[in-house]
């Protein structure tokens, strides 16, 4: 008797797969939980939420190519938004605003090299933050404490869940380590992010890429940059990325220039800098379903998702 072999999936059957998974709506609660428990956190600290943008002339160039997301519309080019840093500072020259932040979603349509990382979606939802007049130290310790308390009420109010997903309840940590990545590089090769997330037991910060024009230089060290990134232990990897803000009109062209930003998509922006002042800015963004995965302890960071938005992944909804 012949054995018949079995055919792979179709799209459609992926696509329902996907959206039935028996861990699903767990996972989703948890995701919920956080999103609560940041909103509590923000209002707590004061700050002021932003509704998100999803179209824009400007966006965030990245440091990193994806595919263009752009449409026509009433003569011109809208970019679909991949973060909103630059919102977040032109919204702080309101003299009355001095924090912000915004549940914003964010399309990012990475090349399939991004596929299998684990840690990519092209679509996802950020929770980005700025305060106006503060520096890397304070959000620094502004997301640690965040993380904290997500966990703490976690803890309290998903008890169960938890012990399902990851077997025991978040912990809390102390002050994170702190490492610069021209040293970790140095130590561990390019690939150092991945090895020293995959050998860490907590949650630590990177400092200083060279990336983005908007991420401040050390003035008084050129080339030192004032940026840093969150890493997740456990080989989870990078959790938040943010930095104090370049503000100075001048300093901004310079960087622009360095990275080969185009000017005249920013002639606005650009003129705002050099006519009525930038404030001097701190903040971040923290992406929720990576957040989501780390908690649940997740292989993907799609199985954080409903309707998968997998780099080139078979979605049909």
């Amino acid at each position: 008797m012949e054995l018949k072999t079995l055919s792979e999936p179709t799209e459609l059957e992926s696509t329902l797969s996907h959206l039935s998974r028996a861990t699903l709506p767990k996972v989703l609660q948890v995701q919920q939980g956080i999103v609560r428990a940041t909103h509590e956190f923000m209002f707590k600290k004061g700050l002021t939420q932003l509704m998100p943008l999803m179209l824009s002339p400007i966006t965030d160039p990245l440091n990193h190519g994806v595919v263009d997301a752009s449409i026509g519309y009433a003569g011109r080019q809208w970019s679909l938004t991949k973060s909103m840093i630059f919102h977040k500072q032109l919204a702080l020259l309101n003299p009355d605003l001095d924090s912000l932040y915004i549940v914003s979603p964010n399309v990012r349509l990475e090349f399939a090299d991004r596929a299998d990382t684990g840690r990519h979606l092209f679509e996802f939802t950020q929770i980005d933050f700025e305060f106006k007049g503060k520096d890397r130290f304070y959000v620094m310790e502004f997301m640690e404490e965040l993380v904290n308390f997500v966990f703490a009420r976690l803890n309290k109010e998903l008890p169960a869940l938890l012990l399902e997903l990851r077997g025991e309840l978040l912990p809390q940590y102390e002050k994170w380590p702190v490492y610069r990545t021209e040293k970790l590089e140095a130590a561990l090769g390019p690939d150092y992010e991945r090895i020293k997330s995959e050998e860490s037991t907590e949650p630590f910060w990177l400092m200083n890429h060279r990336r983005e024009f908007y991420d401040k230089e050390d003035p008084k060290r050129p080339g030192t940059y004032l940026n840093y990134d969150a890493v997740w232990p456990a080989g989870f990897g990078e959790g938040l990325s943010g930095a104090e803000r370049e503000n100075e009109y001048h300093q901004i062209r310079k960087r622009m220039a360095e990275v080969g930003t185009n000017e005249e998509t920013f002639k606005h922006y650009l003129r705002v800098a050099k006519e009525q002042g930038l404030p001097k800015t701190a903040g971040g963004g923290f992406g929720v379903e990576r957040m989501t995965r780390f908690i649940c302890r997740l292989k993907d960071v799609d199985e954080a998702t409903a309707f998968s938005r997998k780099p080139f992944a078979k979605a049909l909804f």
